[in-house]
């Protein structure tokens, strides 16, 4: 049977460039269709009556529906191939986004957000399956921080192309959006080779250890961690739109230029200051610093009332986030008793759940005051500063030091 070595070296150098260049695309339209919602999200659901409550449910069964999908598509993946799976989840793309532009019921608002999860649950992981199959070893972390490139470009134009195009029409932004997963999946179909060959699959699939296998009560605290950072983020992606129309006064054009600038300063700090940080401070500290300013700047928004105010908060925010996302990462990659594919697997699944119960919680909240979204928020990350400290308390330096940063740009 074929190993992963063979693998790689079936992609020429020039080959390789040219399919990491079009995932990339793949991956920033994925994500830009994902925040395209952002501003506009308030506007468009309340035209049919919809409150924060209820779309907290919604974005939760769409979380759910990733949640329960993803580990089936990336199994199909390991049996069909890359492309072939690929291409669903694209079209998934397409299908929910043009649905839900579609709309004219509340219930096609959950049939739409339903039919996505499922479907496009079938492109991230596919995706990153897919550089892993084509990326050496050695080149293994740059690949990979493709991903976090991709997912912070993605967040600074999906917003803005929403906040602009919402302006003409609140369905609008879907449309574009689903127009260009459409161009992604016709390049995908007609260009990317495939990075499985069959001799390969069988081999991958009967090696495969459950991700549940990396679960050691040495790392459960770093684990809590990312449940309590993904159900606060989540919570606050969903409301934020309606808090700054609510209390702020916003346009969705307004809104839209909040969140870019979130997806700006996060793009800065990961790009820019995370592997500095993590080469002096180590990863216990940055953890430590990052949640300290993510929990104060969600006290800061629940207490301001004007848009400058709330939009450096959300940029603390995201300063907070880019620098305790990558350091608790790092440590359960470290600190694992497992593979590190299989302990990230892991923490992806903890990710996941915290997006299915984020949402639901926040926009629950919403409901009883505009506020309590964001202090629940501060409350999280609180609870989050709580567990990483007891856990660094616990586990003492780490022997290996700070770690490198392999592609000279910090984590993504």
């Amino acid at each position: 049977m074929m190993e992963r070595t063979d693998v790689t070296a079936l992609f020429t150098p020039g080959q390789r460039r040219r399919a990491m260049a079009l995932l990339f695309g793949v991956l920033l339209l994925i994500m830009v269709g994902f925040s395209v919602l952002f501003p506009i999200e308030p506007y468009y659901v309340r035209r049919f009556g919809v409150d924060a409550g209820t779309m907290g449910i919604i974005a939760g069964t769409y979380s759910a529906m990733q949640f329960l999908f993803s580990p089936l598509w990336g199994r199909l993946s390991d049996r069909v191939g890359r492309r072939p799976v690929l291409i669903v989840g694209l079209l998934g793309y397409v299908v929910g986004q043009t649905l839900f532009g579609l709309a004219t019921h509340v219930w096609m608002l959950f049939a739409a957000r339903t039919l996505a999860g499922i479907l496009s649950a079938a492109a991230l992981p596919t995706a990153m399956a897919y550089i892993a199959d084509i990326t050496p070893p050695e080149d293994r972390a740059k690949g990979m921080g493709l991903v976090g490139a991709a997912f912070g470009l993605g967040v600074v134009i999906g917003p803005a192309m929403g906040g602009a195009l919402g302006e003409v029409s609140l369905s609008l932004p879907f449309f574009v959006s689903a127009g260009l997963a459409g161009a992604a999946l016709v390049a995908v179909a007609a260009v990317l080779p495939e990075s499985l060959p069959a001799g390969a699959r069988t081999h991958r699939e009967a090696h495969r250890p459950s991700r549940w296998s990396a679960f050691a009560w040495e790392v459960a605290a770093l684990y809590g961690v990312t449940l309590a950072l993904s159900m606060g983020m989540a919570g606050i992606e969903l409301t934020f739109g309606f808090f700054a129309a609510d209390r702020l006064g916003l346009t969705p054009r307004q809104t839209s230029w909040v969140f870019t600038v979130m997806g700006l300063v996060l793009a800065a700090v990961q790009g820019g200051l995370v592997g500095r940080m993590q080469r002096r401070w180590g990863e216990i500290r940055m953890e430590l610093v990052g949640l300290a300013l993510a929990a104060l700047a969600m006290v800061w928004v629940a207490l301001t009332r004007s848009p400058v105010a709330a939009t450096c908060a959300i940029a603390l925010l995201a300063a907070g986030m880019g620098i305790a996302r990558p350091a608790n990462s790092a440590l359960i990659s470290r600190r694992a008793t497992t593979g590190q594919g299989t302990a990230i697997g892991l923490m992806d699944s903890f990710d996941s759940l915290g997006r299915i119960i984020g949402p639901i919680l926040g926009g629950s909240l919403y409901r009883h005051g505009p506020t309590l979204p964001f202090l629940s928020g501060a409350g999280l990350f609180c609870v989050a500063l709580a567990l990483a400290a007891a856990w660094a308390a616990g586990a003492g330096p780490d022997p290996a030091g700070p770690e490198p940063d392999p592609t000279g740009q910090g984590q993504a």
